[in-house]
């Protein structure tokens, strides 16, 4: 059917992207071509489809995953660090025609693919798959809620003042925001549009006396906020092309389309910085202590769970009916169910046993997900939306002694994790500097893990924030106190385990112009994983001051078999039993 419309449409091919018009990680259903069109569910895939040849891309995270849910004699696989789109594009030859929907490929993607895939042309196409996308989900309709000045810390007004000082002091206009969460934080207001994701689906055009947001009304079951005048979600690209003067955008983010109206009127594009993804990165003092409470609610639903689960996993082992990684993600959930403050998920729980934890960004299924054994290793990554602050935490689980690889391979893990958890640097250090402190100890030993270390939180808002990004490739966005991060190294064995370690942190003030990284996260790490004895005094006492706090914060909120278990789980090392040791 798509190789058909390619004909009807006269294009030699067309490309496709996982990310739907805001650029979200998650889309709502109804933008899901990618996965409609080969079944891969991860979050982040390139596709290019010529009459002739398919290729589907992805980067590390997503190799193994993409390998088993696509195709691999329809498609052909790539990494698209390795070998970018527009390389494959350029391949192609001269004289074609490739299409692609400016609403979801960006600003500065388009000009990439423009400028590297030479002699071929892009041809804009507007939701090249509407034609054969028969029984297509309808856009989401959530009602918006308001997030009060309690908790955000800053009102709409104060924001819009902000804003246009900014826009003041560049010299434009206007500015044009097509983030849902960078709109839900200037208007403070909430959605639920996208699963996981607290987003009202929406654009918004802000000018020197008027803020317009383009949102359908049948979300409005509360009133925007005063300044602010509701449009209909289906002009914004008509109230573009009406524009004048000088038009800023964040050319990282925003829709190629976005420039291509405004010059159809009188307005000069102005691609900027993300002004409003830098600001919303410095969490106010009332967000940062939302998001302390929440973090002491996800300690008290993890505590329960790993109590949960050292009890229940060796009796429903002898008894032949064992736990599988569905039912671990279905626990861990109503644990966190029990705050009355937990909204949802954050993001699907990985709930990884054995080689499964391989998958850097595995989830598993209802039915016939992996049942847990005393012999493997079990990697749970999760995260809940609390309607004080967002939470991402990872711990891994050995039910027996580990293999002497295994025991080395996660001790370099704990190592990288520990050495960038006390890491000091000055204010405005660029989060890639600081990337490599984890990879080291693995690095000695000739491994590392093909993902970030670490990225920003949303308050309420997006798990995985921008600007900032604890990875290999540049992101040259100065670090400041108030961000929101997390520090998360891993090593993963292609089908026989993974691990990964996974803290919350605050950026601090520590000494005049300097940084550090204060837990938020306060959940127990598992010792028996690890070779206690290789790890240097400074190393062991950092576990122990850690454990410390957790068990300090933590142990009065908690009862009976979970203190307990809170109790043993934060024994200084010296006092910990942990086999092998």
């Amino acid at each position: 059917m798509l190789r058909g419309e390619l004909a009807r449409l006269g294009l030699d091919g067309l490309i496709l992207t996982t990310s739907d018009a805001f650029q979200n990680e998650e889309a709502p259903d109804h933008d899901r071509v990618i996965r409609w069109l080969t079944g891969f569910t991860g979050s982040l895939a390139h596709a290019l489809v010529t009459p002739d040849r398919a290729v589907f891309l992805v980067d590390g995270r997503y190799t193994i995953q993409a390998a088993k849910q696509v195709n691999g004699k329809l498609w052909q696989h790539g990494h698209f660090h390795e070998t970018p789109l527009a390389q494959w594009v350029a391949g192609l030859g001269t004289g074609l025609r490739i299409g692609y929907d400016p609403m979801t490929w960006t600003v500065t993607q388009a000009e990439t693919l423009r400028a590297r895939a030479h002699g071929v042309t892009l041809v804009p196409v507007a939701d090249p798959l509407a034609a054969i996308w028969l029984d297509r989900p309808a856009m989401p309709q959530a009602p918006i809620r308001e997030m009060p000045l309690s908790e955000a810390g800053r009102s709409t007004s104060d924001k819009l003042e902000w804003l246009r000082g900014e826009l003041s002091r560049l010299g434009v206009d206007t500015w044009v925001e097509t983030r849902p969460d960078n709109i839900a934080w200037l208007f403070n207001r909430r959605g639920g549009d996208v699963a996981m994701n607290p987003l009202a689906l929406s654009f918004a055009i802000i000018g020197k006396d008027a803020a317009e947001w383009f949102i359908d009304p049948a979300k409005l079951v509360i009133p925007a906020p005063e300044g602010v005048t509701p449009r209909a979600f289906e002009g914004f690209l008509p109230a573009l092309a009406a524009l004048s003067g000088r038009v800023a955008y964040d050319a990282f983010f925003t829709p190629d389309a976005v420039p291509v109206a405004l010059v159809q009127g009188r307005a000069v594009p102005a691609p900027t910085t993300g002004l409003i993804t830098l600001e919303k990165s410095k969490k106010t003092p009332e967000e940062l202590a939302g998001f302390y409470r929440a973090h002491l609610d996800d300690a008290v639903a993890l505590a329960k769970f790993g109590q949960w689960l050292e009890a229940e996993m060796p009796v429903r082992s002898a008894s032949n009916q064992p736990i599988d990684e569905w039912e671990v993600s279905q626990i861990l959930a109503g644990f966190r169910a029990a705050s009355p403050g937990y909204q949802e998920p954050s993001f699907a729980t990985i709930a990884a046993s054995g080689g499964n934890a391989a998958l850097c960004h595995y989830a598993p299924a209802t039915t016939g997900s992996a049942t847990l054994t005393p012999d493997q290793i079990l990697l749970c990554d999760s995260g809940g939306q609390y309607d004080c602050g967002t939470t991402d935490v990872t711990r891994t689980f050995a039910f027996s002694p580990v293999a002497d690889d295994i025991r080395r391979i996660s001790t370099a893990v704990l190592k990288g994790f520990i050495a960038l958890s006390v890491a000091r640097f000055p204010v405005g250090t660029f989060a890639h500097s600081l990337d490599a402190l984890a990879r080291v100890p693995l690095w000695q030993l000739g491994l590392d893990y093909d993902h970030g270390t670490g990225h920003d939180v949303g308050h309420n808002l997006l798990v995985h924030e921008h600007p900032h990004r604890l990875a290999k490739p540049g992101n040259p966005v100065g670090l400041v106190a108030g961000n929101i991060m997390t520090i998360e190294p891993g090593y993963y064995q292609e089908g026989r385990w993974g691990i990964r370690i996974e803290n919350q942190v605050e950026l601090v003030e520590d000494g005049p112009g300097f940084l550090c990284f204060k837990p938020m996260t306060l959940v127990p790490i598992d010792l028996s994983l690890f070779d206690l004895a290789a790890l240097t005094d400074a190393e062991r006492a950092w576990i122990d001051a850690y454990h410390a706090e957790v068990r300090q914060k933590v142990a009065p909120l908690l009862q009976g078999e979970v203190v307990d278990w809170l109790i043993r789980h934060t024994a200084p090392i010296a006092d910990a039993a942990t086999p092998d040791q």
